[in-house]
């Protein structure tokens, strides 16, 4: 039977060898943690080695750049070139104590008129410098070198210029006044150029890519519609052209215009009706519209005004030499007849304007009338609401029969 004084003494024995164990580790690895006495900047590489740019930015054999920190702390990364300019790669980054590596494929990129510009390196030998400040105050930097060799970058990255926009200022509202902007530019190189435009609420659209586009002056249009079709809100917008070489050069230039009065035109027939139903062949009929601005912006109109007499045979487009053909955008009444096997021009033959444009809320009151000259016993007419060239807002309005009678 063993004792409770060998107890004891067995038991301090195994604290005392447990002791000898733990502490070394304890030391270690307190050694090892952040604001311990290791070295704020290590093991930078000093050789990197060389970057074949053959094939333009090398991705798949890029070059790695490995350092160590020791201590919490920020760090900056310069590149001094063949031809003595220094080049930030990274700017007081934030880093905590571990290994790290910056991945060189060829390419930097640079801030010019506040956009990233992306270059590929020119052939020659270049140094970089990685700096190291603590939270203490405490600063290290460490260099190294590598080599480019083949690089095709000889005519130097695509240039973007002549930006414009015309007009400056548009009003996305459908009436064919200022609705769109052309924003055009000129590229010095061969590129491949993407535009495009953002906004208040996070807007962004790509208004065009043009794949390997020759070095000349080219054009794209802006209709200030959002990704859905719906007008833009009033604001000032960014557009950029991006024109990027096979090699990995990357050039971009940005300008601005502005989106006012933009807004979908509204408009609704209130009250319609056709008369007589029951007439002799020549006489007339008479149409009645009250027609109402419900949107939020004015709504333009175009003749023929309110009273104008159409006989059967007459189309819109080409009464009076044509000088009311049908203008993109422009609001119009319009009457049509089941018989009517006309197409395009000849769908609602009989058209009428409002007198004048609209404002939001105002009605106007439209009348018409067509000489019913053709000999046929019955007409089945009815009335729509255009929008030229864009929409049909209400189509076969107050369907009537009318019978003619010789």
């Amino acid at each position: 039977m063993i004792s409770k004084r060998t107890y004891s003494a067995l038991f301090a024995q195994t604290l005392l060898w447990l002791s000898l164990l733990i502490l070394p580790m304890l030391v270690t690895a307190c050694s090892g943690l952040p604001g311990s006495n290791q070295a704020l900047l290590s093991e930078v590489t000093p050789d990197v080695g060389t970057l074949d740019l053959n094939n333009g930015v090398n991705v798949d054999g890029a070059i790695n750049l490995n350092y160590t920190i020791g201590k919490n702390s920020t760090v900056s990364a310069l590149l001094q070139g063949p031809n003595g300019q220094t080049t930030p790669l990274r700017e007081n980054t934030a880093r905590i104590p571990g290994s790290y590596s910056l991945r060189l494929d060829g390419s930097i990129d640079t801030v010019e008129n506040g956009l990233t510009q992306t270059r590929l390196l020119a052939n020659g030998d270049y140094r970089y410098t990685i700096q190291a400040k603590a939270e203490s105050g405490e600063t290290s930097e460490a260099s190294g070198h590598f080599k480019v060799i083949n690089s095709p970058n000889i005519a130097g990255a695509p240039g973007v210029e002549a930006l414009s926009a015309s007009p400056a200022t548009i009003s996305p509202n459908f009436d064919a006044r200022d609705d769109t902007s052309i924003i055009g530019w000129r590229t010095t190189q061969p590129a491949t150029v993407t535009v495009s435009i953002a906004g208040p609420n996070d807007f962004s659209k790509i208004l065009t890519t043009i794949k390997n586009q020759p070095a000349h002056e080219d054009r794209t249009v802006f209709n200030g519609l959002d990704t859905k079709g719906d007008p833009l809100p009033d604001g000032v917008y960014t557009y950029t052209v991006q024109a990027a070489d096979r090699w990995g050069n990357v050039s971009r230039s940005s300008s601005t215009l502005e989106v006012k009065g933009g807004g979908r035109p509204q408009a609704l027939i209130e009250q319609a009706s056709i008369g007589p139903t029951e007439i002799i062949s020549g006489n007339l009929i008479t149409v009645t519209v009250r027609v109402r601005n419900v949107g939020k912006v004015p709504i333009r109109t175009q003749g023929p005004d309110p009273g104008y007499v159409y006989n059967m045979g007459d189309v819109f487009s080409s009464i009076e030499g044509g000088k009311y053909k049908d203008q993109a955008g422009f609001w119009r009444i319009g009457v049509d007849y089941q018989s009517n096997s006309g197409g395009g021009p000849s769908r609602y033959p009989f058209r009428w304007g409002f007198g004048h444009d609209l404002q939001p809320g105002e009605e106007a009151e439209v009348t018409g009338s067509i000489r019913v000259d053709r000999n046929e016993n019955k007409f089945q007419f009815y009335i729509g609401l255009i929008q030229e060239q864009i929409a049909l807002p209400q189509d076969r309005i107050q369907i009537t029969d009318v019978k003619v009678s010789y």
